[in-house]
This record gives structure tokens, C-alpha cells and sequence, in this order.
């Protein structure tokens, strides 16, 4: 059994049908060989909300719901039939998993497919904008008898934790966050009244709480809450969250158990509180003990759940650096998505270069503590859904895992985000003002184009940051803290934004072609020649902002004003030369680098591939290569070198190959 002592963890969410009910362990030990380790946690994903909602006491045969055996009752998965499980077995189950060392914890969503206890309160359902019902329930609702919903909840899941003796609460799709963005749902005169009480806005004559939910009702309340009262609507939501939130954790470390909670749908910080009123350091601060951070986008890139095209690799690895720099002080888990047999997509199958690069990417962004170290933004992964996984997969995720958890930098080659907590605060007003890029936006245009940003520190402990410092939006920052930022630097800084009028004079200065309110770049600090030409073709920006369509799903972009490709390509370019980073000589459109420094003449490389195809590219790292050990499986033929340069490395398409490499001491 591989058990050796992991400089990561390992959290899994399985369904029960994972596991073999027919077996007096329950099929635990034959799980755990055929994975050939143990986890330190387990989620069982029982699915139906009905599951917490039902629970009287004793566990013993009565059946759970159907749906509760497996993601949406699906009849089967990849080693089995869905099987009947009952109370005392999912105790049993519980007691098998803990007497082998592991954490159990329990999920469910807002959805369900059976429903004993939801078919009798439709009142909680969710009431989209169309004025329809969904089959989801909005757990910030009043039941019929006028009590929250909530209360309900927190006092059910207290004596599920405790009658099952779970060790905590994984709080996912629909309790984390809700499950429709803000301008989809809850459009309910429940909703609706909460929200005057909360706001003190006034509804229009037809659209208050009395004029009920009938679905033109609904339909228009809809459209000028998000219309006319956006900004109040969204705090509204974020102030709800915090509060279900408050008592979710209150109630489950009362029982002496742990809340993790998975982010909203992917989305980074600023995403989160716009789309779903999700403030994660509000969240955080309310007691959550750690975070499931949705980095899914091979499942996404193979179109999973939607089928569409899409490709959020950079913009998923913004939104990691981000969660980290947002809630420093949490353990995150990455959500390594393997396949699912409900939802039928499977990246091990159709996608495995994919998952590998994840992994290796999300391995290597760092959060930098205020003596200067550098934190893994990420405790480990969370694998999902974790049954089915056949020896030979389990083998090639640890091999994975093993690689990017195990080397630790000693510094890394590149620039050093800047976070400032009242920059975020400031960042959706600023938004619905102008739709100019937010700093996720700003930070995963600039990656996606080579800038080697995969480190972060906050303003305040900008001055223990060796190498470039890079400020994005810098007029959401306050002043003090740009400042004492420029004062203090030991390298360059780059602010790309809008540039406050009392910044010094720069080293160099240009702006984009798209006004108003056109992004700039300040660079202070020594800088080689350099000259910058800005073209594009002319934008048409809408007449009214709050008139623009919002995104069908989680994936697609929210509307930002346009910023030309020559800006962030210049841009990009200068943050990488000032951070000395690997040029990449052939291949430029599809491969990026991060380079990290191992100790003295030892750097590890981390070449990626965008495209779908095999690239063939030659870096040169400017010093001396004595020596190339490929780290990964593949390639396995000796790569040339010439000087400086490593030529002919051929890295397969959207994935990732990684070099060990010994160079010439610099002088």
C-alpha cells in the first residue's frame, strides 16, 4: 500500500456507488488497494438534500432515497450497478473508511430527483427570472411556516454529523454558493422582500412582495432589480451567504466537525461576488476551515458538461493565484476532475495530457509570505468523482502528484503579483461604472500571453519581494499603499490599470488606443530600449451598460470594454524580460514557461503547450546548459544543446513536459 508520508493531501469525493454494500468492509479495502494508498479524507457525495432533511435518529435498515446511492440516481457506474444502500450501511461505511485512518466527510447538493421531504415544500424551490420553478432549492428561503430554511438545515446537519460520526460538512454546488447567478434567481416575493428589508429599496407599484409570483410578476421584478438596483442586490446576497454560512460552521464545530466549502462554479474572487454574491473573504472569516478550488478546466476544455467550446486553462490558474492571495490563511484543495459517470465526460479516457499540466500548473503558483518564503497556494488535490479509477490511472495522478508537490523552489523566475484587499473591495463598483478589466481578467490575459505571474504576495508584505512587483489596476489601490510599494521595491515595478494621477514619473509610460478610460502601463526601474506601437481596430461600446446580456454559463466571460492585443502583448513581454525569464524561440503561440530556481546552477522548467497538436520549441535560459533530465514520461529521447539554448523538446498538445535543469552559475 502506497502510504509513505505525503508532502500533500489527499482529499476524495465518491459516490456510494463506489463502494460495495454487499461486502462485510463494504468494498473499503478493495478501494483502497485498487487506488494503492490512503486518503486523508474522503467526501461521500449522498447527493439529494433529502438525505439531511429526513434524518429522525436511528440509523438502521429503513432505505435511503434512491438518488442518495448515486449522483442523480444514474443506475450505474464503472464498476457497478447503483445498489440500495441503507442507513446502518452508510454508518457501517462511515466506521469502515475511519478505522482506516481516513476523514470522512458528507455532501449533497440543492438538486435532488426523488423528493420525500422537498415534494412537500415547493416554497423553498428556486424561482427564476422567467418566473418558472427549478427543481433546486434556494437554501436562503422561508419555509411555509415562516421560519429560514436555514435554522432548519443547520439543526438537521448537526445530527447527521453527529448520528453518523462524521469528521465534517464538504459544503458544495447549491449550499456554497447559490446555485443560479444573481441575475437568473431567486426572483421569489420571498427573495424579493428579504431583499427590501435588507437594502431599503423601494419596489415599483406591481413588483413588491404582495404582488406575489406569478411569473409576468416575477418576470419584471427580475429585470429592474438587475436593471435599477444591481449593486444593492449583489451585497444583499453576499450579506445572506456570509449569515448561512455563519451558521452552517457555528452548528458544525459546536459537534466539533470541519467545513470545506468548494468556490462558486470556478470563479475568482471578484466573479464570485458578482455572479453569486459569494464574498470568499467574508466566507472565510465566518469560520470556514478550508476551500474546494474548482481548477477544472480539462473537463471544461473536453466540453463535459455543456459540450461547448472553451478553453479557461489561464483564466482557472488566475482565478487559483487569486483565491490564494485572497484567503491566505486556509487550506485550499484543487479539484482535480477525473470523470463522472452522471454528467458522462472523463478526462483520464479523453483527455489525460490535459489533467497532467493542470496538475503540474497548479502545483507551481506560489503565495509569498511576508519574510520573503514561498507557500504552495495548494494543500493537494480533491479527486472527483474518485470510483471507477482503474490501478494504472490511480498510478499515472500520484505520478503526477508526486512531481509538483514534491520539489520545493527556492525562488521562482518571474514577477510577483501585487494583492490588496481594499483593491478587491473596490473592485465592483469600479466594474459596473465602466466594464473596464478587473484584476482577474487583467492578470489571466497577461498569462495566457507568457507573463510569468505565477506568484502573489499582499501590499503589505510587497517590500520582502525580490524581482518585479506587478500592480494590476492600481487605481483601485489606495494611495499609501502604491507608495510604500514604489519606495520600497528591490526590483522593477509594473502598474497596468488606470495610473492615479499622483504616481512619480515613470521609467517608460504608453497607453492603450481604447478610450475612454484606455489601460496604461508604468514601468519604474532600469529598462533596456524599448519601443511600443499600439493599433487596433475601433470599438463600439454599447450606449447602456445595464442593457448587456449576461453569460448562459459558468464558463463564459462576463462583458468587458475591449483592450487591444499590441497593449497586452507589450505589456506581457516587458513583465517577462524584466523577470529574466526563459525565452521561448520557436512555438511562441502556443508555448509558455515557468521557470523555477532549485538551488544554486539547478532550475526546473515547466514547458506548456496551448494548442491541441504536438509543438517543437528551443528555449534559450541565457546561461550556460550543462546538463537536461527530463521529469516527466515523455519525451524520452535526449534533448540537444546548443550554448544557452535546449533545442527540439516536443511537448505534446495541451499538455505540459518538465525539465530538470543544471546551468551555469550566474556571475
Amino acid at each position: 500500500m502506497h502510504n509513505h508520508t505525503r508532502p500533500y493531501s489527499i482529499f476524495l469525493w465518491v459516490e456510494l456507488i463506489g463502494f460495495d454494500n454487499q461486502l462485510p468492509d463494504f468494498g473499503v479495502d478493495a478501494y483502497l488497494r485498487n487506488a494503492g494508498f490512503v486518503p486523508d479524507a474522503v467526501s461521500l457525495f449522498v447527493f439529494n438534500p433529502d438525505f439531511v432533511h429526513t434524518h429522525d435518529g436511528p440509523l438502521d435498515d429503513r432505505p435511503l432515497p434512491f438518488d442518495c446511492d448515486s449522483y442523480g440516481g444514474h443506475p450505474n457506474g464503472y464498476e457497478r450497478e447503483r445498489q440500495q444502500w441503507t442507513r446502518a450501511q452508510l454508518l457501517g461505511l462511515v466506521r469502515e473508511l475511519r478505522g482506516r485512518g481516513v476523514a470522512v466527510f458528507v455532501s449533497v447538493f440543492d438538486k435532488f430527483v426523488s423528493a420525500p421531504w422537498i415534494g412537500g415544500h415547493p416554497e423553498i424551490l428556486n424561482v427564476l427570472a422567467d418566473g418558472s420553478r427549478a427543481r433546486s432549492l434556494s437554501p436562503f428561503k422561508h419555509l411555509s411556516d415562516g421560519t429560514l430554511y436555514e435554522d432548519f438545515f443547520v439543526r438537521q446537519l448537526s445530527a447527521v454529523l453527529r448520528d453518523y460520526d462524521f469528521d465534517g460538512f464538504h459544503q458544495a454546488d447549491g449550499f456554497c454558493h447559490p446555485r443560479y447567478p444573481l441575475y437568473t434567481a431567486d426572483y421569489s416575493s420571498d427573495m424579493a422582500g428579504q431583499f427590501v428589508a435588507h437594502s431599503g429599496v423601494d419596489l415599483p407599484d406591481g413588483l413588491g412582495v404582495e404582488d406575489g409570483d406569478d411569473a409576468d410578476v416575477v418576470t419584471r421584478r427580475a429585470a429592474w432589480i438587475w436593471r435599477n438596483a444591481r449593486g444593492e442586490w449583489i451585497r444583499f446576497h453576499a450579506d445572506r451567504m456570509v449569515q448561512f454560512c455563519r451558521k452552517v460552521c457555528q452548528a458544525v464545530h459546536r459537534e466539533g466537525k470541519q467545513v470545506v466549502l468548494n468556490n462558486a462554479l470556478t470563479r475568482d474572487p471578484f466573479q464570485a461576488l458578482y455572479r453569486h454574491g459569494v464574498d470568499y473573504q467574508r466566507i472565510a472569516a465566518a469560520g470556514v476551515d478550508g476551500f474546494v478550488v474548482e481548477t477544472v478546466a480539462p473537463g471544461v476544455i473536453l466540453g463535459g458538461e455543456s459540450g461547448m467550446e472553451a478553453d479557461p486553462h489561464h483564466d482557472f490558474q488566475a482565478m487559483l493565484l487569486l483565491m490564494a492571495a485572497a484567503v491566505p490563511r486556509h487550506r485550499l484543495w484543487c479539484l482535480n476532475s477525473v470523470h463522472d459517470s452522471n454528467e458522462q465526460w472523463d478526462v483520464l479516457l479523453h483527455g489525460p495530457t490535459l489533467l497532467e499540466r493542470e496538475i503540474y500548473c497548479e502545483t507551481s503558483l506560489f503565495h509569498r509570505e511576508g519574510d520573503g518564503t514561498l507557500q504552495r497556494c495548494v494543500a493537494g488535490p480533491l479527486v472527483c468523482l474518485a470510483d471507477g479509477i482503474r490501478p494504472h490511472e490511480w498510478q499515472w495522478l500520484r505520478t503526477w502528484w508526486d512531481l509538483g508537490y514534491g520539489a520545493q523552489p527556492r525562488r521562482i523566475v518571474g514577477a510577483t503579483l501585487v494583492w490588496s484587499d481594499a483593491a478587491h473591495a473596490n473592485q465592483l463598483d469600479d466594474y459596473l461604472a465602466t466594464r473596464r478589466f478587473s484584476i482577474h481578467k487583467l492578470l489571466y490575459e497577461l498569462m495566457a500571453r507568457g507573463a510569468p505571474l505565477h506568484a502573489v504576495t499582499d501590499a503589505g508584505s510587497a517590500a520582502a519581494a525580490a524581482g518585479p512587483l506587478v500592480i494590476l489596476n492600481p487605481h483601485l489601490f489606495p494611495r499609501h499603499e502604491i507608495e510604500a510599494i514604489l519606495f520600497s521595491r528591490h526590483g522593477p515595478a509594473i502598474l497596468v490599470g488606470e495610473l492615479p494621477e499622483f504616481l512619480p514619473e515613470p521609467t517608460l509610460r504608453f497607453a492603450d488606443c481604447h478610450e475612454p478610460n484606455a489601460l496604461a502601463c508604468a514601468i519604474y526601474g532600469e529598462l533596456p530600449g524599448w519601443e511600443v506601437a499600439i493599433e487596433d481596430e475601433p470599438e463600439r461600446i454599447p450606449l447602456d451598460l445595464m442593457d448587456l446580456p449576461e453569460p448562459p454559463v459558468y464558463f463564459r466571460e462576463l462583458y468587458f470594454r475591449k483592450v487591444s492585443n499590441s497593449f497586452l502583448n507589450a505589456c506581457a513581454d516587458l513583465i517577462a524580460r524584466l523577470s529574466g525569464q526563459v525565452r521561448v524561440n520557436t512555438g511562441t503561440e502556443a508555448i509558455s514557461v515557468r521557470a523555477l530556481d532549485m538551488g544554486p546552477g539547478q532550475m526546473r522548467l515547466l514547458v506548456g503547450n496551448d494548442s491541441h497538436h504536438y509543438v517543437v520549441t528551443e528555449l534559450d535560459l541565457r546561461r550556460t546548459v550543462k546538463h537536461v533530465r527530463v521529469a516527466t514520461k515523455f519525451p524520452r529521447k535526449e534533448l540537444p544543446v546548443v550554448d544557452t539554448r535546449i533545442c527540439g523538446l516536443r511537448v505534446p498538445g495541451k499538455g505540459m513536459v518538465i525539465l530538470d535543469v543544471e546551468v551555469a552559475e550566474e556571475t
